[in-house]
């Protein structure tokens, strides 16, 4: 296991921190797990009060990550760089990959100290060497870039997916989520996929607004922007999005029939995408399976705020006080 914090960004990782809540320990108690303190519980059952449909989200999110993961394995993807990696919840995503290729090569990387010590205990590969911890944060991608090569873990003459799983949704527009993914798609391979998943409130922007305003309310460490479909689409600038596209989650290659009051309850999309050749010289035949449409490269011009674009720090709870 390797750790190793940000070296020339803005952000620096603190020691493990438990009066404040984190966003990966909120997330662990979505899904039912032990890894989270008091502080964290606090926030997180006030965000289940404000919206129950946190926990079918959560949840949802888990299983589209593994049916992600393995249609990538399948694919023939051994290597997987997994950012906001959050507290070890089996399946984890090396199982998952290794179920399908048992060389596939995994680096995790999160910026909650816990998680790291939460990984050197659960997270064990069949083999030595093919799965990774680094402590990291998302918001200094030119560091986590470097780190990924200082480690003997990938062949980057191969291709590698990048998954943000419920992650993306932490960076506000401050912090130019579209230029962070940009960087990590100019450093990866030619033929590497994003995996990425993010919280809308395209269907209900209120009450979804309300929820994530805890984020801020408890002071966590990081708040919650929300996306409309068309900016999460944004994000895979430069990738060449996968059949069925960017779609609710539930609807991403379900394993069996998605009902409307599942879908109702369930606020990420989610896609994935093939780095294409305007990033980088990328062979024909290696996107030749994989093409849907391509995402064009913005331009460098910020997005502007739409209703559906907001960061959680906006909102006032005054209105729906229910």
């Amino acid at each position: 296991m390797h750790s190793l914090g940000p070296i020339n960004g803005s952000y620096r990782p603190a020691d493990v921190c438990t009066n404040v809540p984190h966003p990966a320990r909120m997330y662990d108690y979505f899904l039912g797990g032990k890894g989270h303190y008091e502080v964290d519980r606090t926030a997180a059952e006030e965000v289940v009060r404000r919206v129950p449909e946190v926990i079918d989200s959560a949840l949802a999110n888990r299983a589209w990550m593994r049916r992600v993961v393995r249609h990538l394995a399948e694919k023939g993807v051994r290597q997987f760089l997994d950012l906001g990696t959050g507290l070890p919840t089996e399946p984890n995503l090396h199982q998952v990959a290794q179920s399908v290729a048992v060389d596939a090569h995994v680096l995790y990387v999160d910026n909650d100290p816990i998680v790291l010590t939460h990984a050197q205990a659960l997270l064990v590969s069949n083999k030595p060497g093919q799965v990774e911890y680094a402590h990291g944060d998302l918001r200094d991608p030119q560091d986590i870039v470097e780190m990924a090569r200082s480690l003997d873990i990938f062949d980057w003459g191969q291709p590698i997916a990048l998954v943000l799983s419920a992650i993306a949704h932490f960076l506000t527009e401050e912090d130019d989520a579209v230029g962070i993914i940009a960087t990590f798609r100019d450093a990866l391979p030619p033929a590497s996929y994003l995996a990425l998943s993010h919280a809308t409130g395209d269907f209900q922007h209120d009450r979804a607004a309300h929820g994530a305003a805890v984020y801020d309310e408890y002071q966590a460490t990081a708040g919650v922007t929300m996306r409309s479909l068309k900016q999460i689409e944004a994000l895979f600038a430069g990738f060449t999005l996968v059949d069925p596209g960017v779609v609710q989650i539930p609807l991403w290659n379900p394993d069996e029939e998605v009902t409307a009051e599942e879908l109702a309850r369930v606020w990420l999309y989610g896609g994935i995408g093939q780095k294409v050749a305007a990033c980088e010289t990328t062979s024909p035949s290696a996107v030749a399976n994989s093409e849907e449409r391509t995402v064009p490269t913005p331009v460098e011009t910020p997005v502007k705020p739409s209703a559906c674009l907001w960061d959680a720090r906006s909102y006032s709870p005054a209105r729906d006080n229910a």
